[in-house]
């Protein structure tokens, strides 16, 4: 390929007079790293960047804790995402710089060796520095700040530059964001082996995009009265760090930290172009699929409420309060929303409201679903919204007589695909450590007698393994008590066979009694003192057929990855429903 075609010439002298121009290819001829204490487990360099006509030195880019050499001289990249913004220099005199926020590298430095071309030196005095006002450019717009009256009564004011927060970066500091808040936590307390302190947390969106914004210890105090879910403010002076998604899954690069600098003023005209809450609704039919873990968006009907649970936790020894809603939507399908503490106490509805939950966190066990709040997560009563509308009319005139599939109730997961173990081993290679669900029709070859059953805790709730003290007692460490008895619980392991291979997969109590028509006590109990009996009864159920709704994750195990199959539901084979399958993929094959 003839490397001197392969740049996008010229594109620098648009993009720094405020031009978006999409995937522009350019050459890396120079880096330098720049001091900072706000990135973490990365560095931010400082790159000369060439399009073969002109060259700049002032694009930025926070270069990733593990990719630390994919920018090497001569290097030629793809911008994925970018923008240009004007800073404050040390010298007091504004200035245009390119800030990258995703780039993919095209040709290493190695493989290209030279210079591209013979491009010239862009001048700051060649581009601009004023703000467009577009703001779905990054650009800025200006308002004026009202901030004190003079003896008259009149409001001085003076105008300042508003940032959208798409554009926020640890590159820029003097900027503004006029934000609504949608979501407030209330304040948390911590202990800890460094100290103890509190947050509170708050996601804030305009028309560009949604950011978090945290205040810690004393500054949680000063500024969780100043910020109110729903309402407009004008914010500054926060530090912006790069985001963890394990607390946070807003798509920003970036999150706020207040400091003692930070200013917050409300907005006293509410600015409608603002939008409120975004919403991504999930029909719980499809919250009844997917995997222990995932945050969605839910909006149903509360059908029901359970009177408000106290007891204490056995691992903390401290009052948690409990409370379960029971909601259902148009898909037929219920699901429980668990609530604890506060919002447990707080949710007093018994009018079957329609609720809305931002950010809701789906927990599973055993094949059982419920939802919960999470920390960022948002839950409204009748939320003034057409969903809400909508559903309540659906609800009123049909949807209060309807049977619903309650998806905590039992162990079902909805509709899931149907997949062979092959498709299943192919399916996870392509989706990493991502869980997933899939049905089988399939033949049971082999179980393992000798590990059948476990003696658990005899508490309901724990179901961990214990411990033979040899003196009468079985001692569990979760519940860090001893008993004088236990209860044997089924871990059946079993090697099932479908038409395209054979799998070793785990069933627990509740499916393995519906395959061996015996609980697991009775098994248990018949091993102690006539294995041989249970071995015969072990033998009857190879070769029978049923159908397998499968959770399936790759899990590492002494530092060796493999595919882990969980049977969370069984039943008989219904023909019916197998040869549509059968059918479907025919035609996808003729088609």
């Amino acid at each position: 390929m003839n490397r001197d075609c392969i740049l996008s010439e010229g594109v620098l002298e648009k993009i720094m007079n405020g031009a978006t121009i999409p995937y522009p290819v350019l050459q890396v001829l120079g880096s330098k790293k720049m001091v900072s204490n706000n990135i973490k487990d990365s560095e931010r360099l400082r790159l000369l960047l060439s399009d073969g006509k002109y060259k700049i030195n002032v694009a930025m880019f926070t270069v990733p804790a593990n990719s630390q050499d994919a920018l090497e001289l001569y290097s030629v990249i793809k911008l994925i995402r970018y923008f240009s913004n004007v800073i404050r220099s040390k010298d007091k005199r504004d200035m245009r710089v390119l800030i990258i926020l995703e780039l993919e590298l095209i040709y290493e430095g190695r493989t290209v060796g030279r210079t591209i071309g013979d491009p010239t030196t862009l001048t700051d005095n060649e581009f601009p520095t004023s703000q467009s006002s577009d703001s779905s450019n990054f650009a800025g717009s200006s308002i004026t700040l009202y901030r004190r009256k003079n003896e008259n009564g009149d409001l001085f004011g003076d105008t300042k530059t508003i940032s959208p927060i798409a554009s926020l970066n640890p590159f820029h500091n003097n900027w503004i964001i006029k934000a609504r808040v949608i979501n407030k936590t209330s304040i948390r307390h911590w202990c800890n082996s460094r100290g103890e302190g509190k947050l509170f947390s708050c996601d804030l969106v305009d028309r560009s995009g949604e950011i978090r914004c945290t205040a810690f210890k004393e500054l949680a105090d000063k500024f969780y009265e100043c910020l109110n879910v729903d309402k407009v403010y004008y914010i500054s002076r926060c530090l912006l760090q790069p985001i963890n998604r394990q607390f946070c899954n807003l798509k920003h690069d970036f999150e706020m930290t207040t400091t003692p600098e930070t200013q917050v003023e409300e907005c006293l005209d509410d600015d409608l172009l603002i939008p409120k809450v975004n919403y991504n609704f999930t029909t719980l039919d499809k919250v009844a699929a997917m995997v222990g873990g995932t945050i969605v968006d839910v909006i149903a009907v509360c059908k029901s409420v359970s009177e408000l649970q106290t007891f204490t936790s056995k691992s903390t020894n401290r009052d948690l309060k409990k409370k379960e809603v029971l909601l259902v939507d148009q898909s037929k399908t219920g699901i429980c929303l668990t609530l604890w503490g506060m919002n447990a106490e707080s949710f007093n509805h018994s009018d079957q409201p329609v609720v809305s939950l931002k950010n809701a966190k789906i927990c599973e066990f055993r094949g059982n679903k419920t939802i919960t709040p999470v920390m960022g997560s948002l839950l409204k009563v009748n939320p003034d919204i057409p969903d809400a509308y909508k559903l309540r009319k659906w609800f009123d005139l049909d949807g209060n007589q309807v049977e619903f599939n309650n998806v905590s109730a039992k162990t079902t997961i909805g509709n899931v695909p149907w997949m062979t173990f092959k498709e299943a081993q192919r399916y996870s290679q392509d989706h990493g450590d991502q869980g997933f669900y899939f049905q089988t029709y399939a033949t049971i070859l082999l179980i393992r007698v000798d590990r059948a059953v476990y003696k658990s805790c005899p508490t309901p709730e724990c179901q961990k393994k214990v411990i033979d003290l040899e003196n009468g007692m079985y001692r569990c460490e979760k519940c860090n008590r001893e008993y004088p008895e236990f209860k044997y619980r089924f871990l059946v392991s079993m090697n099932v066979s479908d038409m395209s291979g054979s799998q070793w997969v785990t069933l627990f109590s509740a499916e393995a009694e519906k395959i061996l028509a015996k609980t697991a006590q009775e098994i248990g109990e018949a091993m102690e003192h006539d294995q041989e009996s249970v071995g015969k009864l072990f033998d009857e159920v190879q070769f029978k057929q049923f159908l397998f709704k499968i959770r399936a994750k790759m899990e590492s195990y002494n530092d060796e990855q493999k595919l882990r199959m969980i049977v969370v539901s069984t039943s008989p084979i219904t023909f019916e429903d197998h040869n549509a399958y059968l059918i479907k993929k025919i035609e996808e094959l003729r088609g």
